[in-house]
């Protein structure tokens, strides 16, 4: 057995989670095979660990299943993820993964969760959108759980600007729900990743949602809730981010809209309120590292215009968009891509900074003209 099959195995077991996992390794100085070859006496040692969990690395079928595992990660274009090659972010947590099945690959993006309920009213699901299209634009992975409602309304805003997004699975790879939603699936799939941590065939429960919802906010810098009821998963996940750090925002709604009240809930409790995506973005700046895509982006208040001292010089990107306007055309982005030979999110990120200098404009068929 290798150090991916211990992780694989490890991951697999009924009787072992996240926290025994982690005491396991770490008595084992962060080797997975030797744990599997561990006498009983030495396992009962460790904090955590009793007769179940030894039964359970000594089940004498575990090869056959690791066997099986792999054969299904294979037939699925999947890949299983350890620990040394997951997001930093997660690897801060309390409880991190064993280790993660993904399709799909992982942006090399700092992240941003998305999160709401499953019922939204028709300005939760524009919020949501907006939102995540203005965050891609301005280099940002949005993260979700692919659920009903704002979940799968964050998705489709970042994918319709051409974006990545990532979305954490209640159950296994194999088992897509809401069942609906197979085609935003393979779309993430193949515009970023859909990741789980749990083994193929793991139907969601009670149990795996909160677990999803411990990596949604763990590998994010910031969670955004749009539209919450009193109690529920979006809710869970804010608090998840609060012990972990990370900065939670949430939208506003109507005092009278059940669906807002969640969202008043954790302003009051200190949740900071967002009025658009730049409040979010002026909030994660500092944070970012040069060579990543964010964007200097101005504050721009309702009716105001941009304060162009702060543009600065244009990039070489976003001259080459300009050259390509200036005949008075009006063009896509994908047919800017195409005449600037840049790719989707340098083209993305030159085309956003124009617009807010106030040198594009963009018209809602999605083309794009010099102002």
């Amino acid at each position: 057995m290798n150090n991916r099959d211990a992780f694989l195995l490890l991951n697999g077991l009924s009787k072992i989670g996240p926290i025994s996992a982690k005491n396991l390794l770490e008595f084992f100085n962060f080797d997975p095979v030797a744990i599997f070859k561990a006498n009983r006496s030495d396992l009962l040692k460790i904090k955590g660990v009793g007769e179940k969990i030894c039964d359970s690395l000594k089940e004498s079928q575990n090869e056959k299943w690791l066997l099986g595992e792999k054969k299904q990660i294979e037939k699925r274009n999947a890949s299983f993820l350890i620990q040394s090659e997951l997001p930093d972010m997660l690897l801060e947590i309390y409880d991190p993964p064993i280790g993660l099945y993904v399709a799909g690959q992982i942006p090399n993006r700092p992240f941003v969760a998305i999160v709401g309920t499953r019922n939204p009213t028709m300005y939760g699901q524009k919020q949501a959108r907006i939102m995540a299209q203005k965050l891609t634009q301005a280099g940002f992975c949005i993260v979700s759980g692919m659920a009903r409602g704002i979940d799968s309304a964050a998705h489709e805003g970042a994918l319709e600007v051409g974006g990545p997004t990532i979305a954490f699975l209640g159950s296994g790879l194999d088992i897509v729900y809401p069942p609906e939603n197979i085609n935003l699936y393979k779309r993430i799939m193949e515009n970023g990743a859909v990741i789980s941590e749990f083994p193929f065939g793991r139907r969601a429960d009670r149990r795996t949602f909160p677990m999803r919802n411990r990596l949604v906010s763990g590998v994010s810098q910031a969670v955004l809730v749009v539209e919450s009821a009193a109690s529920g998963g979006s809710l869970i996940t804010a608090q998840f981010a609060a012990d972990q750090g990370r900065t939670v925002f949430a939208v506003p709604g109507r005092i009278d809209q059940p669906s807002s009240v969640g969202c008043h809930k954790i302003i009051r409790e200190g949740a900071t309120l967002v009025c658009s995506a730049n409040d979010i973005i002026d909030d994660l700046r500092p944070y970012m590292k040069q060579d990543q895509y964010l964007l200097n982006f101005t504050d721009q208040t309702e009716g105001g215009g941009v304060d162009s001292d702060n543009i600065g010089e244009l990039s070489d990107s976003e001259n080459l968009v300009i050259n390509e306007l200036k005949e008075g055309e009006q063009l896509t982005l994908d047919e800017l891509c195409k005449r600037t030979s840049l790719g989707m999110p340098d083209t993305m990120s030159a085309l956003t900074l124009l617009e807010l200098s106030r040198r594009v404009k963009k018209y809602p068929s999605g083309r794009y003209e010099l102002i």
